[in-house]
C-alpha cells in the first residue's frame, strides 16, 4: 500500500537520535517507493545531520517576529517587559500553528506524525486533518508537576504561564478539534510508553513502541582498541557525566577518558564543573572533553574507544548506546531509563553508584579478553536492530490506524 506522510519536527537542528530517526526513516520509506514530507520551523545548516540537506525539508515560516521598546527601560525584571515577551510568545505560536497545520493539509498526506520533544503538548497541528490520522512520536513525556516531573524538565513560572496561555481560546479549541484527530501515539522504549500511561497520556488513543535503528554500514567494528573510555552525547547536566569521571578515579595511569558531544552554551557552566571535577578526582591529566566533534569523528571515536560509558539514568533510549554496541564496544550502563532494552545482557547494567561503576570500568579496562567477550555480543545484540526493522514497525502502525 502506497503512503503519503508527513514528518514534523518543530527544530531539525540539533544533533539528536530522534533527527536521526528522520532521516534514516524518510530514506528507507522513499526506497519503499512512499511519499514522504519533512516539515519543520527551524533547521540550522551548521549544526544539523549533513544528511538532511540532501532531502527535502520545507522550513515552514513562524511569522514576522514583533519588537517592541519597553516602556519602563530595558531591565529584564521589569514585569510590563515579561508581560509584553509573553504576549509575543502566544502571538508567534499562534502564527506557528496556523502556517503548520495548513501547510499539513496542504501535503494531502496518509499520516502526519509530529515528534514531541518536551514543547508545549499537542499543539493543533492535526486541526485540518481531514480523519485521524496524526501520529505523535514522544520522545519524552510532556513536563508534569511532582512526583511525575523528570528531573531536567522543571515547570518553570514562565513556562506555566505559557502553557495557560495556550490552552486559552482560539488555540485550545483548536487543541480539542486537533485530538480528537490524534489516532496513534508512539514510544522508543517500553519504559517510556509506561510512563506516558502512568501520566495518562495515552487515554483510549491507540500507543505503539517503535525502535530506534543503527546504520551498520555506518557504524561498524574496525578492530582497532585505543586506551580511551568514551562518552559520547549531548553533554547536559541530566547526563549525569560526573560518575563516568569518578568512574576512571582508580583507574591504571595509561587509561584516559573522552566525553565528547554537543554543549548548548547555556550550559557552559556544566563543561566548567566537570573540567573541575576531573582535577578533585586527580584526572585531569588523561581528561579530554571534545566539543561538537564533525559526524565522521563520531564513529571514529566509538571504532577507536576500549569501553563506552553512558551514565544517564533517564534517557528514553539513548540511540548513542546502540551505535557503540554495533562498533563492537563494550557498555557500561546505568540500569534505568530505556537503555537497559537495548542492552540487555550484552553489557554491564549498574546502578548510579560510583563504587560499582569504579569497580566494574576498571576491570574491563584491565582485561582484554573481557572487553573482546562483550564486545562481540554487544555487536551480535545491536545487529536486532535496524532502520529497516524500524520503518517496518512504524509502517505496521500506520497502515493499522484504519482499524482504530
Amino acid at each position: 500500500m502506497h503512503l503519503k506522510i508527513a514528518f514534523i519536527d518543530q527544530n531539525l537542528s540539533p544533533r539528536t537520535g530522534s533527527r536521526r530517526f528522520t532521516y534514516n526513516v524518510a530514506s528507507q520509506l522513499q526506497k519503499l517507493g512512499h511519499e514522504v514530507d519533512i516539515l519543520t520551523n527551524r533547521m540550522d545548516q551548521e549544526t544539523c545531520f549533513r544528511e538532511y540537506l540532501s532531502l527535502s525539508v520545507e522550513v515552514v515560516s513562524r511569522g514576522k517576529q514583533r519588537t517592541r521598546k519597553p516602556l519602563l527601560g530595558h531591565r529584564r525584571d521589569n514585569p510590563f517587559i515579561r508581560l509584553w515577551d509573553l504576549f509575543e510568545y502566544y502571538l508567534t505560536q499562534t502564527t506557528l500553528i496556523k502556517n503548520l497545520s495548513r501547510r499539513i493539509e496542504n501535503t494531502e498526506c496518509d499520516v502526519a506524525m509530529v515528534h514531541y520533544h518536551g514543547e508545549h503538548w499537542l499543539l493543533p497541528f492535526f486541526y485540518y486533518l481531514s480523519k485521524p490520522s496524526g501520529a505523535v512520536y514522544l520522545n519524552v513525556v510532556p513536563p508534569a508537576p511532582p512526583p511525575w516531573a523528570l528531573p531536567f524538565q522543571g515547570l518553570t513560572l514562565r513556562r506555566r504561564l505559557e502553557d495557560r496561555l495556550l490552552d486559552l481560546p482560539p488555540v485550545g479549541r483548536w487543541k480539542k478539534v486537533s485530538f480528537r484527530k490524534l489516532a496513534l501515539l508512539i514510544t522508543p522504549s517500553r519504559y517510556l510508553l509506561e510512563q506516558a500511561r502512568r501520566q495518562g497520556i495515552i487515554r483510549q488513543k491507540k500507543a505503539e513502541v517503535v525502535q530506534l535503528g543503527v546504520d551498520h554500514s555506518e557504524f561498524y567494528p574496525t578492530g582497532e582498541e585505543e586506551p580511551f573510555a568514551l562518552y559520547l552525547g549531548r553533554i547536559h547536566p541530566h547526563k549525569s557525566l560526573e560518575l563516568a569521571i569518578l568512574a576512571m578515579k582508580n583507574t591504571n595511569r595509561n587509561k584516559s577518558l573522552i566525553i565528547a558531544g554537543d554543549l548548548d552554551e547555556r550550559y557552559s557552566w556544566y563543561q566548567e564543573k566537570l573540567t573541575s571535577l576531573a582535577e578533585k578526582a586527580k584526572i585531569s591529566d588523561r581528561f579530554q572533553m571534545i566539543l561538537s566533534p564533525p559526524d565522521s569523528d563520531v564513529v571514529r571515536l566509538m571504532q577507536r574507544c576500549s569501553v563506552f560509558l553512558f551514565p544517564s539514568t533517564i534517557d528514553t533510549f539513548g540511540l548513542v548506546v546502540l551505535e557503540a554496541m554495533a562498533c563492537g564496544k563494550p557498555v557500561v550502563a546505568c540500569n534505568s531509563g530505556g537503555v537497559p532494552e537495548i542492552v540487555n545482557d550484552a553489557g554491564f547494567l549498574l546502578k548510579p553508584d560510583v563504587k560499582q561503576w569504579q569497580e566494574t570500568v576498571s576491570k574491563l579496562l584491565s582485561n582484554s579478553q573481557l572487553r573482546h567477550r562483550m564486545g562481540k555480543r554487544s555487536l551480535i545484540r545491536s545487529k536486532l536492530f535496524s532502520w529497516e526493522n524500524t520503518t517496518k514497525r512504524l509502517l505496521n502502525a500506520f497502515n493499522n490506524l484504519d482499524n482504530t
